[in-house]
């Protein structure tokens, strides 16, 4: 009997040392560099929209270039943090593409990076775009 306490103890260190793997497999890693082309897109869209023929390079330096029909489209700086996107919940990976031209647009939000594929979500559940982007 005097081995329950014990028992516990080594079940809840046995838990949290899962859970703290798993939140580390699915926070993106520093591998943002190179050339990314949107293979979906999500939107509040009319029925049968095309995927936009987009790609983004990610430099080093945190510098992005944003290509659409193989035209440069924004260029700029870009930055990955953690914090709160879509008016609440819990604390996730952020990433903010800042074009250098005022009138330039550029996708930003929630992401993750998991082997060769990018989602930058700007609050899909609130009827907001998802890119899914494949490293090229």
């Amino acid at each position: 009997m005097h081995y329950l306490p014990f028992a516990l103890a080594l079940l809840a260190a046995g838990a949290s040392g899962c859970q703290r793997a798993a939140t580390q497999a699915q926070a993106p890693s520093a591998t943002l560099v190179g050339t990314w082309k949107l293979t979906a897109y999500q939107c509040h869209c009319p029925p049968n929209q095309p995927v936009p023929n987009e790609s983004v390079t990610f430099e080093p330096g945190q510098r992005f270039k944003l290509y659409r029909n193989q035209a440069l489209a924004a260029e700029g700086t870009y930055t990955t943090g953690e914090g709160v996107s879509c008016g609440g919940g819990a604390s996730e990976p952020l990433i903010t593409l800042t074009p250098t031209a005022e009138d330039a647009y550029a996708p930003h939000g929630a992401y993750t990076l998991q082997g060769n594929t990018l989602v930058i979500d700007q609050c899909s559940a609130a009827d907001g775009p998802k890119y899914t982007y494949t490293r090229q």
